[in-house]
């Protein structure tokens, strides 16, 4: 079983590299959704992984939506509306904490496959996408959170 990464390791604060090597990143891919299934139970249908979490510097992250999971490496969002405020918790922070975030209803992301592919996709709902592009740009929850519980 890996480790994901506790506060406070200082590779949870550093903004991660864009991925250049496909090669290497599908052993970053196979570790990041072995993490997340792991993780992954009923009740946590919106759940994410960001590749600094498991000790990589890359721009990679996995995010679950219901029993579907979307690997995206170099991730841009392209588009975010519709504001709202959400709770959300990590992983990678020692003390269980809930955070009120402000997050947001639709986003329109551009990322690349394992396979190096660019792809473009429509979040709605609430998403993970915020939590783990906020990771693999050196931000924890708790520094754009409020801490309420």
């Amino acid at each position: 079983m890996l480790t994901i990464i506790q506060e406070p390791n200082q590779l949870l604060h550093k903004r991660c590299e864009p991925v250049s090597d496909f090669n290497q990143a599908e052993q970053i891919v196979e570790e990041l959704l072995a993490v997340i299934k792991s993780k992954a139970k009923f009740w946590n249908r919106r759940l994410g992984f960001a590749a600094n979490q498991i000790g990589y510097t890359k721009r990679i992250l996995v995010i679950r939506k219901g029993k579907n999971y979307t690997v995206m490496i170099n991730p841009i969002i392209l588009e975010k509306k519709i504001p709202f405020p959400y709770l959300e918790n990590c992983y990678s922070l020692k003390q269980k904490s809930l955070y009120l975030v402000k997050r947001y209803l639709y986003a329109k992301v551009s990322y690349q496959d394992p396979k190096g592919e660019w792809h473009e996709t429509a979040l709605k709902g609430p998403s993970a996408i915020y939590q783990e592009m906020d990771h693999i740009n050196g931000i924890m929850v708790s520094e754009v959170g409020w801490r309420i519980l």
